[in-house]
Formats: C-alpha cells, structure tokens, sequence
C-alpha cells in the first residue's frame, strides 16, 4: 500500500485538523490517514508525532501554531530531527527552509477579497511549495483557469460544512479537503480525486 502523502489523499482526501492533543484518539480510529497537527505544546509535540506515526498516520505540523518554534530559524530542524516529514506555514521563508530541509511543505494562504489574491500568487512563486492551502474553502470556485494552472495541487479549508462541500470542493479541483469536523474524518471518497500524484502528473 502506498504510504505517501500522495497515495494517501488518493485513498482518504479529507484532511484531519486537529487542534491540540484532545482529538488525537479521535483521528487514529477515523478513516484519516493524514492530519494537521496545531496548537500542541512544544514539550508535547514529539510524543505526538510519534503516535501518529505509530499508528500509521501521516502528519503535518503548523508551524507557526507552535510556540517556540514559529520564530526559531531552527524550528524546521527541530521537526525534521524528531520525525517529521511534512509541515504547514503562511511564511514565505519557512516554506524555503522546510524545501531545503527536504520536508513536504504546504503554504496557508487565506483570501479575503480580490485585491490580496496578486499578493498571495506571488509569495507561492517566491516559496515553491509542495501544496497550497487555500482558505477559505468557496474561493476555490472563484480561481481561474490560468490560476489553478500556476498553483500548487490546492488543500481546501474553512467553510466545509458537510459532504455535499467536500464533494464540491474535489470536484471543482481540489486534490484534499481539510476540517476538525470529525464526522467528515470518514466519508467513504476513494476514487472522487485524482489525488497530489494525479494532480502533478495530469
């Protein structure tokens, strides 16, 4: 079975966010294999990382929700050194430091009118990153045809309510979906997507 962040989204492309530690229990029983880890405390996030990992999940840290770690130039080190393969940040320069380091990187990028769309295109093409996580979910609707070309395979967040969005969302172009809602954890979605391999392959 194919174990990467790519085969995994292929299977399962809804995304866990877990908010702290209180849901962790919740995510490993769930049909989820990938999940955004935030708000954990630093002397707690190893011992995180590494029962996801044993429970056969894929993880991705947001960076910038650890406190300790958001500021620190060596905090991409830090996760690389304690198991970490992926992360997500809104900062252009973490993004850089997590490409250099040899993690999957997925860059925040929140929408709130036109005028910052210019804005967010050009840090993603300063960045480089693996994935772009566009927030809020409907803008997906509003990109392009030239834009969804230019972007990164996109991970939709914010405003998913329920599985008519998800299978909007996927429908409309989006490789994954990304939500604490944790009955959308197990929506039975194997072959609704191409996935991140499709995506960067078509």
């Amino acid at each position: 079975m194919d174990r990467s962040l790519g085969g995994r989204l292929t299977r399962h492309p809804v995304i866990a966010t877990l908010y702290g530690a209180d849901e962790i229990e919740c995510f490993v029983q769930s049909a989820a294999e990938v999940a955004i880890v935030a708000n954990v405390d630093l002397r707690k996030l190893h011992r995180v990382v590494a029962a996801l990992a044993k429970a056969d999940k894929y993880v991705i840290v947001n960076i910038d929700s650890c406190d300790g770690l958001s500021q620190d130039k060596g905090g991409v080190e830090y996760l690389a050194d304690i198991g970490v393969t992926s992360l997500v940040s809104t900062r252009v320069a973490t993004i850089q430091r997590g490409n250099r380091a040899g993690l999957v990187t997925m860059q925040k990028v929140f929408v709130t009118d036109r005028s910052t769309w210019p804005r967010s295109v050009k840090a993603l093409e300063q960045s480089d990153p693996n994935l772009v996580q566009l927030m809020p979910a409907p803008m997906l609707a509003r990109l392009s045809a030239q834009d969804r070309k230019a972007l990164p395979p996109i991970v939709a967040s914010g405003f998913v309510c329920n599985e008519a969005d998800v299978l909007g969302i996927l429908g409309g172009g989006a490789v994954a979906v990304s939500t604490s809602d944790t009955e959308l954890w197990n929506l039975d979605l194997e072959g609704r997507t191409l996935g991140i391999a499709g995506a960067m392959n078509g």
